[in-house]
């Protein structure tokens, strides 16, 4: 699907897509991150200063859009839906609570807005919703909890652990037989502030350290051990070790109550956004020389070229490492020969001839900006640009006749690439 926008209401509301247009003269944006609904509902926003199609369906979508590309008002809008709409519960229901639930945590996690959970815990309490409940069933399947997930718990209970050690003490009996600790209970036990549990809790806590005792007796792991000692016994003064992405809520209780004010100051419809301090969990970057970055999830670099520049390069070298997790790095390299014909050369260490201007791309499009994806696989290398396939290497069959060892080296998995460049610019998604 296609939606066709006017770039300067765009641009006046959006400093990226600002950027975007002007200094990168892009004239369209792929957005297969998002729904369509929430694609159609960011636009309408933007054209008309209101968010009247908004909708809990897509809510997510469209806040991770407006911190993405930095529609400041619209951010605010959000978060004063999210506190009236999404927080709205009809009968406090489980799942409609799990739901806000998650949507606050992902918005710290992916965003640091830390306001989402702190509203979120706000509510719980002033509907008299059971913390205590609400996190048995949220931590019920605690092997498979993920770190998003073990922090937003931390979050809810965070001056009360007591709440923790339910879930926990049931998972450490029923499920592991008060035989050891897995990564999640020692993520848990480590951020614990043992000091304020002890004090607090003392009954809880002497249930809790002869538990963990009684484990680490039977124990042969020494880090398991060692987290059960500084439980048990804690350094004085010695504070908990907890995660940077836990909110923490004695701090930022009144967080939310503030956000009213901020709120009734937003413009309707501003002549110009102001930049945020907030980063997107992925988004483009200008990339450093000489930097070493690491593939995302799908094995794959992108990044984009603002210019078609004679004899200079972009080179890629690729951190391989064997099933002996031995290391060894391969380096791919590319320039521009034509900007006539947008003719670029390319080499593959180990495969072909080290030198340009001797094996071509093909068919690389003439556009001055250019969207290159470029994907390792264990058997090929593959370019495309501006939706463009323009090479597609076979290590085995497309290799020089005299290199031999191709094949083998470039086959092994690649969990890191540096890159080298001379070219004026050079964005890549982080």
């Amino acid at each position: 699907q296609e939606i066709r926008t006017n770039s300067v209401i765009m641009s006046l509301n959006s400093p990226v897509i600002d950027r975007l247009t002007s200094e990168l003269h892009q004239s369209s944006l792929e957005m297969d991150d998002f729904t369509a609904g929430a694609v159609n509902c960011f636009v309408d926003s933007i054209y008309t200063g209101d968010v009247g199609t908004l909708q809990k369906q897509i809510f997510e979508d469209v806040n991770k859009m407006s911190h993405v590309f930095e529609v400041s008002w619209l951010t605010k809008r959000c978060l004063k839906f999210y506190k009236s709409d999404v927080l709205n519960f009809t009968n406090n229901s489980y799942q409609e609570v799990l739901f806000a639930c998650e949507i606050a945590s992902r918005a710290h996690y992916n965003l640091k807005q830390t306001r989402y959970v702190t509203c979120f815990v706000k509510n719980l309490m002033s509907r008299d919703i059971s913390r205590k409940m609400f996190l048995q069933r949220y931590m019920a399947d605690f092997a498979e909890l993920s770190k998003r997930q073990l922090e937003m718990s931390l979050s809810m209970a965070r001056n009360d652990f007591s709440l923790i050690m339910v879930p926990l003490t049931s998972h450490l009996t029923m499920n592991l037989k008060c035989k050891n600790l897995d990564k999640n209970a020692m993520y848990l036990l480590e951020a614990c502030d043992v000091q304020k549990f002890r004090q607090d809790h003392p009954d809880n806590f002497d249930d809790a350290a002869n538990l963990l005792l009684e484990i680490s007796e039977v124990s042969e792991c020494d880090e398991v051990k060692e987290v059960v000692r500084k439980f048990v016994r804690p350094n004085s003064g010695t504070e908990a070790s907890s995660s940077e992405n836990v909110v923490d809520l004695v701090e930022t209780t009144e967080e939310c109550e503030d956000d009213d004010e901020d709120d009734s100051d937003d413009e309707d419809f501003p002549e110009v956004s102001t930049q945020t301090d907030v980063e997107p969990e992925r988004g483009w970057i200008q990339a450093v020389n000489r930097y070493t970055y690491p593939l995302i999830s799908d094995n794959t670099l992108q990044f984009i070229t603002t210019d078609n520049e004679v004899q200079k390069y972009i080179g890629m070298w690729y951190n391989l490492v064997s099933e002996e997790g031995r290391r060894d790095g391969r380096e791919f390299v590319m320039g521009c020969e034509n900007t006539t014909s947008s003719q670029w050369s390319y080499y593959i260490e180990g495969c072909t001839v080290c030198n340009y201007n001797v094996q071509f791309l093909n068919s690389v499009p003439r556009d001055k900006v250019k969207h290159w994806i470029i994907n390792k696989t264990s058997t090929h290398l593959n370019i495309v640009c501006n939706k463009v396939t323009v090479l597609n290497f076979n290590f085995a069959t497309d290799s020089d006749p005299d290199k031999t060892d191709g094949e083998h080296n470039w086959s092994r998995e690649a969990e890191s690439v540096r890159i080298c460049f001379d070219v004026k610019l050079l964005l890549i998604m982080q």
